[in-house]
């Protein structure tokens, strides 16, 4: 996504909190891309445009960051907390996770990625797919010009796989396989 931006001549700054994602917690990442002056990588709260959640919990843990009239793209491939796994607290139903969602945004959708990257032979496309997903939500990121920084970026040997990936996102939100989320 950075290249990409960065090819249309605009301003990226990010960055990712990583601490306890070494001892199985949660990876925020934040980027900011702006035709203008970035100060700080980090996206206020409810200044986010698009929020991509490869976990539902912590869509739903980041949900103040997206600002009302923003998108979502989420995975909806539970990954328990260790509380949960412990029988301390449940992991919350589908029901209670889209009414989080529908709470503060407008719009969005909840695709199965890890599952089509797991029919796909790895669970390593999920990434890919949820990218393609992006590229069909959101106009200002081109299918064809995406797939070319995809192109440019990976190597040969993986490229073919990637790009069927990519498209299997973009087809997932574009053609209603998802379950579209609207307030």
């Amino acid at each position: 996504l950075a290249n990409y931006a960065m090819k249309k001549g605009l301003e990226v700054l990010g960055t990712e909190t990583i601490g306890s994602a070494q001892r199985g917690g949660s990876v925020v990442s934040h980027m900011r891309i702006s035709d203008k002056k970035i100060h700080s990588p980090l996206v206020p709260n409810g200044r986010a445009d698009i929020l991509i959640g490869f976990e539902p919990i912590e869509a739903v843990r980041n949900i103040h960051f997206l600002n009302p009239k923003g998108k979502f793209i989420i995975n909806n491939y539970p990954v328990p907390t260790i509380f949960c796994n412990m029988g301390m607290e449940e992991y919350p139903s589908e029901e209670e996770i889209l009414g989080a969602l529908k709470a503060r945004c407008a719009q969005g959708y909840v695709i199965g990625a890890s599952e089509k990257a797991k029919e796909m032979g790895t669970l390593m496309m999920t990434n890919v797919i949820m990218l393609g997903a992006l590229a069909g939500i959101e106009p200002f990121f081109e299918k064809q010009e995406l797939e070319r920084v995809i192109a440019e970026l990976l190597p040969k040997k993986v490229l073919e796989q990637n790009l069927l990936a990519y498209e299997v996102g973009y087809k997932m939100v574009t053609n209603s396989e998802a379950n579209a989320v609207t307030a």
